[in-house]
């Protein structure tokens, strides 16, 4: 026990001098195998290494992604668990949220999209870009689409480029139907050369994506979107609660 002991302490402090003298922040550590041949010890010692280095915050440790060297940025965390804007999960967690672009247009609809919409792939929809900042950090990237019609009334949806302005907040209005609920389906994925241009990461850097439904009454759907998270800026948490939660 004495060895072991001595053995994961001596892997954890000459983990700590290389990461210190050889990495930077936000790189990627080399797999358990390399690093356990560098520093002659086991693989199981080098997990417990490096489990200890990830509680004292020195690194982060994403399932099936890897090891990187922790940036030293606070993270906000926003709640996904109810229907609430963005802005207004960034404004409660005490942080500033503010709009690097936006860009409100038209485009061919997807065709996840168009099974979602109702619509036959390519047809004519608004695709809303937004880049949203905390603290002048880059964070989210969100780009919706949504009908050019819905039940009757023609969407402009233009002045989504403001920050004061959310979709759940101009989806009530212009249709008259509030969003009732969202579905949220979350990945981890690395960051290709379009996420890297919007959110200023290095190719391959971790991110977690979201495909977001928002429903109105009769199921009705009112829009579809893909959200790009940094979550070396924000932190993700779903709640959940004993009953439905009310809507926003």
């Amino acid at each position: 026990m004495v060895r072991r002991e001595t053995a994961l302490q001596t892997a954890h402090g000459r983990l700590r001098q290389l990461i210190g003298s050889e990495f930077r922040s936000g790189d990627k550590l080399p797999n358990e195998r390399e690093l356990a041949d560098r520093l002659e010890v086991s693989r199981a010692t080098v997990r417990e290494a490096l489990g200890q280095l990830a509680g004292e915050g020195v690194v982060t440790r994403t399932w099936g992604i890897g090891t990187f060297v922790h940036d030293g940025v606070e993270r906000v965390p926003v709640s996904i668990g109810d229907v609430t804007a963005l802005r207004d999960r960034i404004t409660a967690s005490g942080h500033r949220p503010t709009l690097q672009d936006a860009a409100v247009s038209r485009a061919k609809c997807p065709a996840d999209c168009a099974r979602v919409l109702g619509l036959e792939p390519g047809s004519p929809v608004w695709r809303v870009d937004r880049l949203f900042a905390v603290d002048g950090v880059a964070a989210a990237w969100i780009r919706d689409h949504l009908p050019l019609r819905f039940a009757g009334r023609d969407l402009d949806p233009s002045g989504l480029v403001s920050i004061d302005l959310d979709m759940f907040e101009f989806l009530a209005s212009a249709t008259g139907m509030p969003v009732r609920r969202a579905e949220i389906e979350l990945a981890a994925v690395l960051a290709d050369e379009e996420s890297t241009a919007r959110l200023g990461v290095a190719l391959g850097h971790p991110l977690v994506t979201a495909t977001q439904i928002g429903y109105g009454v009769d199921d009705a759907a009112l829009f579809h979107g893909h959200i790009t998270v940094r979550t070396d800026v924000l932190t993700l948490r779903i709640s959940r609660g004993g009953g439905p939660q009310p809507a926003a």
